[in-house]
């Protein structure tokens, strides 16, 4: 197995860890939670309140994380389209490392306004567990190794964009410990001070005139520095696999 190499202090780790097993322990591992098919309205709710501030929490250490490996990343190289023929893929309750499951990055603002054609149907009862599943199986793949999906977020990590990503539901801070949320509130704030501000990607270079504005900003870009932390060891977690008393 490949080292775990961390930039966020273990102890900060170790605090995700205990919210995401509460979050396991209050509804249910991701394969467990993928056979019940379903679920109610009230608990789909209720997870939904939970697992949000979980994910925050997930999102604001992986941003540490990704903000390291800002500047050491080579440009990706551009895909070259390729016809694929399309296959029918299965995924079984009790397989959850086969899932194709993906990490949340950005928290996705309020559902917009329904269709009038859809105005009189009445509300949903019942929920599919599915996709509530896919994201407690992405959770525990982002513990058990943030740094694919740090990196993956260092290659379009810019100051722009923090704020959609540090973006947090009330619960969170009241969900864990007051000195590590306000340890990683100021990590936040350190590590978004050395972001580059870079455009969005179509952005064009406007036309220069011969004589500049009376104002002209021109804002630096930082450097980065990377300091080379020791790897720590960290309990690796696997729903099956999880011991319970």
């Amino acid at each position: 197995m490949a080292a775990d190499h961390r930039y966020v202090p273990i102890t900060l780790w170790r605090v995700a860890s205990r919210l995401m097993l509460t979050l396991f322990n209050l509804f249910g591992e991701p394969d467990a939670l993928a056979r019940q098919h379903s679920i109610g309205a009230n608990d789909h709710k209720l997870v939904c309140n939970w697992l949000r501030t979980v994910e925050a929490l997930f999102r604001r250490l992986l941003f540490i994380e990704a903000s390291y490996y800002v500047g050491e990343l080579t440009p990706p190289k551009p895909r070259v389209k390729r016809p694929r023929a399309r296959r029918e893929m299965a995924f079984f309750p009790d397989q959850p490392e086969a899932w194709r499951v993906t990490f949340r990055t950005m928290e996705r603002g309020p559902a917009g306004p329904r269709r009038s054609g859809r105005s009189h149907r009445a509300p949903l009862k019942f929920y599919s567990a599915w996709p509530l599943a896919e994201r407690f199986e992405a959770l525990l793949r982002v513990h058990n190794n943030p740094a694919p999906f740090a990196k993956r977020l260092a290659r379009r990590l810019n100051a722009e964009c923090v704020s959609a990503i540090l973006k947090a539901p009330a619960e969170l801070e009241h969900r864990i410990d007051h000195e590590p949320f306000v340890e990683i509130e100021a990590l936040c704030a350190e590590r978004r001070g050395v972001l580059p501000v870079r455009p969005p990607p179509n952005y064009r270079l406007p036309w220069i005139p011969d004589r500049p504005p009376a104002v002209w900003n021109d804002e630096p870009c930082l450097l980065l520095v990377v300091h080379d932390n020791q790897p720590h060891a960290l309990r690796h977690f696997r729903g099956r696999r999880m011991q319970r008393t």
